[in-house]
């Protein structure tokens, strides 16, 4: 959720591709953020990009368009699979294009690479483009979400027998996206400082980053709490967004369940099911923190 923009490369040997493909994108919005596009004019000179990138594990790239060749017939095909097996990153949305069909048929590298499309130059009007990048940048986000949501159960039902393990490993897996870039390089590019999180577990404050400090936490929620809500369950769990995009999932106290707040400060709204996901596993957190001794 933790976005300013969308990462886009375009891989294309050819530069009027890479030039025509990035004049019909400038204008592109996703969630209403714009795209950042990134260009290489080979499979090396991708590979060389992508080493550079401090976001191995949770990948801020979105979308990459592939050419197929390029130093060689297959070097396209060959980026591919450095992303899905030598980088091992199943976020980022590939999508193939070439002008020889005949070289990669399409069955067969939607299978073997795990491709989200393939399409042709001579399909590649503003209007398809448009329609891939939405696509793509909707799924990767979709992926990104789940990923971080899974992470937060799955090392909770690990660390299950201790609630002040079960501390550790919030703590610990926030302090990992924040050193993955996920706040980092999302400040870099708005360059507005507007981005940040916490986490409060039964009142205790668990993690805090980015342009969030216990201070400012403390006051939005007051405020969040006066605002109009959207339920999230028969026990009184809400979402309340202002217009500024400060948003907060509040786990309500039960019986069987400490409070959970998690405020997060954006650039945009997220989808629904972004909310429901981590609803979720913040539910499953505060039901097994119960739980625990």
């Amino acid at each position: 959720m933790f976005f300013t923009e969308w990462e886009i490369l375009l891989v294309d040997d050819e530069p009027d591709v890479l030039a025509i493909s990035k004049l019909a994108m400038k204008d592109f919005e996703v969630y209403g953020l714009p795209l950042k596009i990134h260009t290489a004019e080979s499979k090396a000179e991708a590979i060389e990009f992508l080493k550079k990138r401090p976001d191995h594990y949770l990948s801020r790239l979105a979308v990459i368009f592939v050419d197929v060749v390029m130093e060689s017939d297959t070097a396209g095909l060959e980026l591919c699979q450095y992303v899905r097996e030598d980088m091992n990153n199943r976020l980022t949305q590939l999508f193939v294009r070439t002008g020889q069909p005949g070289v990669a048929p399409e069955r067969k590298v939607i299978d073997r690479y795990e491709i989200s499309g393939y399409f042709t130059k001579a399909e590649a009007t503003e209007d398809k483009l448009y329609s891939l990048v939405k696509s793509g940048v909707r799924q990767y986000l979709w992926a990104m979400m789940s990923v971080g949501a899974y992470a937060i159960l799955n090392y909770t039902i690990a660390n299950a027998n201790s609630r002040n393990k079960i501390e550790d490993c919030l703590r610990t897996i926030m302090t990992n996206w924040d050193s993955e870039g996920v706040l980092a390089r999302g400040q870099e590019a708005g360059g507005d400082n507007t981005i940040g999180y916490a986490l409060l577990l039964d009142g205790k404050l668990i993690h805090v980053a980015g342009s969030v400090d216990e201070q400012s936490v403390t006051e939005q929620l007051a405020r969040l709490a006066q605002l109009k809500s959207q339920p999230l369950s028969p026990d009184g769990d809400r979402y309340i967004a202002d217009a500024n995009h400060n948003q907060l999932i509040d786990i309500a106290a039960q019986p069987s369940n400490p409070a959970i707040q998690w405020y997060f400060k954006t650039t945009f709204d997220p989808p629904e099911y972004c909310i429901a996901l981590f609803h979720s596993a913040f539910k499953n957190v505060a039901l097994i923190w119960q739980q625990s001794s």
